[in-house]
């Protein structure tokens, strides 16, 4: 499928406050967000959790739902990839996701051995690595380690008026940690964001970004990808860069023009 976008896209540039969530455009600066994310006691879980939002681009709620048994076989082992449950989508419909990269894979596994050094939910008989699988994979702690607690927020649909569970908690911990880094207008919704807009200007299809994001639309996936300026002027650039000026046969000279 072609890498296209639809012209309002190109000429609206995003400004911070619109109610988008700000895409993270520089490795450094996502390493900054970690970075900050680790400090704490739970900062093994804080990376983790930021990994599964940058790097499997989930939703904040989706990730708050997941169990150690979504992400891990009985014997322990981390999986490559697993399906999200159609019950934890805003869509209600199953989606896969992946767990591939090495900076993922270590969070998840720094966030389970905490967990097991600290018996935080463990298995009576040692499945899934120790862990209770149905155990929520991301846990809170106050006063001892629980769930974090969800409320149902309703939204209007064309099908009617759908009901969801929302972990507020976890957004705000989230927002929190990357307006700490510096980051204005950051999200737990700048992960989806971000994946997306840096896959396309990877040259990565539009297909394989919306099969990620698990749209059923490619036209909403768009919506996720910002404007990037100098891949708009190096395309126009290197399109008519074989075409001359014609030399005209009057003496009409070109003045105050700026030329690049």
């Amino acid at each position: 499928m072609a890498n296209t976008r639809p012209v309002k896209r190109l000429l609206n540039v995003y400004e911070v406050g619109e109610g988008k969530a700000e895409v993270i455009e520089k490795p450094s600066v996502l390493n900054h967000v970690l970075f900050v994310a680790s400090n704490g006691q739970l900062g093994r879980r804080n990376v983790a959790i930021m990994m599964m939002l940058f790097g499997s681009g989930l939703r904040i709620n989706e990730v708050a739902q997941l169990k150690v048994s979504d992400v891990y076989f009985s014997d322990g082992t981390l999986k490559r990839n697993f399906v999200i449950p159609a019950s934890y989508t805003k869509t209600n419909k199953a989606r896969p996701a992946y767990i591939i990269a090495k900076v993922q894979r270590s969070a998840l596994k720094g966030w389970y051995t905490q967990r097991l050094n600290e018996n935080a939910l463990l298995s009576d008989d040692g499945s899934y690595g120790g862990l209770r699988g149905d155990s929520p994979l991301f846990l809170s702690k106050k006063s001892g380690w629980r769930k974090f607690s969800f409320t149902q927020k309703k939204y209007n649909t064309k099908k009617g008026i759908k009901t969801t569970m929302v972990c507020a908690s976890l957004e705000n911990t989230v927002r929190e940690l990357i307006k700490s880094a510096g980051v204005i207008g950051g999200s737990s919704h700048s992960g989806r964001r971000t994946l997306a807009t840096l896959m396309n200007r990877a040259d990565y299809d539009l297909e394989l970004i919306q099969r990620i994001l698990g749209h059923s639309d490619p036209e909403m996936s768009l919506e996720y990808i910002d404007p990037w300026m100098k891949r708009i002027e190096h395309a126009y650039k290197n399109l008519w860069k074989g075409l001359k000026y014609p030399n005209f046969n009057d003496d009409i000279v070109l003045n105050n023009v700026l030329l690049e």
